[in-house]
């Protein structure tokens, strides 16, 4: 990665990080060091937070984002968001819709295991950081507020 790229990537995570700690009320905080798989974000409970700051966010490269976050949670059996930032853009969030189908999910255990089983972006929602939130918190697995 060329070090215009990584330091653009390193600025998105600590925006992203600043922004989700305002939404969530959690001390969110780039990882400093991340190995292969890990999550770029911590400090929301129970999700691995990948975070994307690029010129474009087009379908292919959202594609490949999503399925990129969808195996760093399958590792850690945490929830899959991914947040992504267009040059000009405003901050979005992806997450797998299978979240909030409850009783619908007949061939899955777990929203756990039913949003880390397919890479198919048209199976997610997009919204603002704030909606995934709002729509999220509650799901998954219990979080405690700080």
């Amino acid at each position: 990665m060329a070090g215009a790229s990584r330091n653009k990537g390193k600025c998105g995570e600590r925006e992203a990080a600043a922004l989700l700690s305002l939404v969530t009320g959690f001390d969110v905080r780039r990882r400093v060091r991340q190995h292969d798989g890990d999550s770029d974000l911590e400090g929301v409970p129970n999700w691995s937070i990948e975070v994307k700051r690029h010129a474009t966010a087009t379908a292919g490269k959202l594609s490949d984002w999503w399925a990129q976050a969808q195996e760093q949670a399958r590792r850690t059996n945490c929830l899959p968001v991914l947040l992504y930032r267009p040059d000009r853009g405003g901050w979005r969030c992806v997450w797998p819709s299978a979240l909030h189908l409850g009783e619908q999910l007949t061939q899955c255990e777990t929203p756990t295991t039913a949003t880390t089983e397919t890479h198919h972006l048209d199976q997610t929602l997009s919204a603002s950081p704030a909606t995934w939130w709002a729509m999220c918190k509650d799901h998954g697995r219990p979080v405690e507020r700080p």
